[in-house]
């Protein structure tokens, strides 16, 4: 890590004004010379600028993001000790400007019981994080990137590149690039976020309003890569609806001042952000960066975009919610059903004595997924992704609410993988339904540390689903996928509320048949486990122990093997008959087949 400044003599010692600068992908300090100017010119002279040649400045750098944050809280550790500045300003272009966001709210170590990645975990929290006076953010990744069709052919080819080298290899195994640390959904965008909310809503308590940081976004209005609507933060403390309730700073006796500020950049998109000098439109960012770096609470609202604007496309905070459940399908299924259960909770959970709903539900749906992909494991990967996006979304929405969650096959799966990849998430009450889950899963570790409160997990007993292609794998570590929606989890009853229902007389839709929707609405609503032993009185749900046939094929694994030595066979014996015309058909054929079972 190198030191690049705009004073090639030498910064004095008796700077009082340390700036640190970050650059964003495949740049560097010195692309970043006009922000660096203008943080002198807008401090002085004897301004302290640490701006970093970071490792992601080389587009094959594999170092990972919390790597990066460790080497900058090195540097400004070094400087600090050296120069004792009075005050500290952070400012960052693209993922650069994440990677300051996250710097602050690592050193500033809360809140103190916040669940960091493994990778930040050991990182201790500094005293002068309390001197970060403001942080500005250049065309900011808030939620971070994803492919679309908006985005130019050269961002297009690049992050399809990133893309597929990053979800190629096991995460934390084998070389992926940085920028993939900073994709829509991934743990350190999502744990960032979620971080920041945490930090907002519960600043620490001897900090007044004027001693908390400033953050300044600054957005192109042309900017293809990020959208207005990404902005995490107004939903947090940057419109008027979020001063209804005095909950985000301790003792606070009506509407707190305003930390937050979206400033759009004219004619700009995502590159030309810290270009300030030149044209007329690089001239008028110039001045709006100084402002951001100079301008005081009020004459930066002036300067700032109104978010009431944007509040057709922001959902409002929403204080009265106390409880939301998230009911998401499986694989082969539209997840039309998820709204019916979600309705059956919502009537459960009754209103409050003002007449406002107790529950709320979250029920999207991320597609029709076949065998095959839920087979790959970066397909399975980006789902969960996905579905750790929604659940920041919700956070956001619902400051105050509890978060429960029911899932059926896949959606059993993007719970449980998104407990283990994101410390910083934790639910209520879980329940699982066609698990495709592996059974040795640390559910009582899990409620040991408080990530959930209670677990239902409910098993059929003719699941051939479950029992020939997830629980076929379950001894292939690499595969993460396991049986335990038809041999149950090893954890189940170790503590009274991790609790396994067996069994349901049905096949892999048989826990989410309409029948059982008032049983799991009562156990989200109420806590209220399924009965604790099978009955008859409704004839038809219930059985006592599982199809005899399917235990025998699950204990042979020969599932998605068998479905892999077919397909290869067959190939083979298409390539013999009909040379590569018959190959070629029966590749399109297995393909038709897996993509619709």
């Amino acid at each position: 890590m190198s030191t690049t400044s705009a004073d090639p003599t030498g910064v004095p010692h008796d700077a009082r004004t340390l700036v640190v600068v970050f650059h964003g992908l495949g740049s560097s300090a010195h692309r970043l010379r006009d922000v660096i100017g203008a943080a002198r010119a807008a401090y002085g002279p004897n301004t302290d600028i640490f701006a970093p040649d970071l490792p992601h400045g080389r587009w094959l750098s594999g170092a990972r993001a919390g790597a990066i944050i460790g080497l900058v809280l090195d540097g400004i550790d070094d400087r600090v000790r050296l120069r004792e500045p009075d005050r500290i300003v952070l400012v960052g272009h693209s993922v650069g400007a994440t990677l300051a966001r996250r710097l602050f709210l690592v050193a500033a170590g809360w809140p103190s019981n916040f669940r960091q990645e493994r990778d930040l975990g050991h990182q201790g929290s500094r005293d002068w994080a309390f001197k970060v006076e403001r942080i500005v953010m250049l065309a900011a990744f808030n939620r971070g990137w994803k492919i679309s069709e908006r985005m130019s052919w050269y961002y297009s080819i690049l992050f399809n590149l990133v893309g597929l080298f990053g979800h190629l290899p096991t995460p934390g195994k084998g070389w992926t690039p940085t920028a993939f640390d900073f994709r829509l959904g991934a743990p350190f965008m999502a744990q960032t976020r979620l971080h920041w909310l945490a930090y907002r809503r519960n600043p620490p308590r001897h900090l007044i309003d004027k001693d908390r940081p400033i953050l300044i976004q600054m957005l192109g209005t042309q900017d293809d890569l990020i959208s207005p609507v990404d902005q995490v933060d107004l939903a947090v403390d940057g419109s008027k609806w979020a001063f209804r309730e005095t909950g985000y700073t301790a003792d606070a006796s009506g509407p707190t001042q305003q930390d937050y500020f979206l400033i759009e950049l004219p004619d700009t998109d995502h590159a030309q952000a810290i270009t300030l000098t030149g044209d007329p439109a690089a001239l008028r960012r110039g001045g709006l960066l100084h402002t951001a770096l100079t301008a005081s609470r009020p004459a930066l609202a002036d300067a700032a975009l109104d978010p009431a604007l944007l509040v057709d496309e922001i959902d409002a905070v929403d204080f009265d919610v106390c409880n939301t459940v998230f009911v998401i399908h499986g694989i082969r299924d539209d997840g039309f059903w998820t709204h019916r259960i979600a309705e059956k909770v919502r009537e459960l959970g009754g209103r409050t004595d003002q007449g406002v709903t107790r529950f709320r539900s979250w029920t999207p749906s991320y597609g029709y997924f076949a065998m095959l992909p839920f087979v790959l494991p970066w397909i399975r990967r980006e789902k969960v992704e996905w579905f750790a996006d929604q659940y920041v979304t919700a956070f956001a929405q619902y400051p105050k609410s509890d978060f429960h969650y029911v899932g059926h096959s896949n959606g059993t799966y993007l719970a449980a993988r998104a407990l283990i990849e994101y410390p910083a998430l934790h639910f209520q009450r879980v329940l699982f339904a066609g698990s495709v889950v592996r059974r040795d899963y640390p559910w009582e570790r899990m409620r040991h540390d408080k990530r959930i409160t209670a677990f239902q997990n409910i098993v059929a007993a003719d699941d051939w689903v479950v029992a020939l292609l997830p629980k076929s794998v379950e001894w292939i570590r690499a595969f993460d996928l396991g049986g335990a929606g038809f041999d149950g989890f090893d954890d189940a009853g170790k503590a009274p509320a991790i609790t396994e229902y067996r069994y349901l007389l049905g096949g892999h839709g048989a826990g989410i048949r309409e029948a059982h929707w008032p049983e799991i609405a009562a156990f989200i609503a109420n806590g209220t486990p399924f009965p604790p032993n099978p009955t008859d009185t409704v004839p038809g749900l219930h059985d006592t122990e599982p199809d005899p046939t399917l235990s025998i094929l699950g204990r042979l694994h020969v599932g998605l093997p068998a479905i892999v030595v077919v397909g290869f066979l067959a190939c083979c014996l298409a390539w013999s008959l009909g040379g590569a015309f018959g190959l070629l058909l029966a590749i399109l054929l297995f393909r038709f087949i897996v993509l619709r079972v």
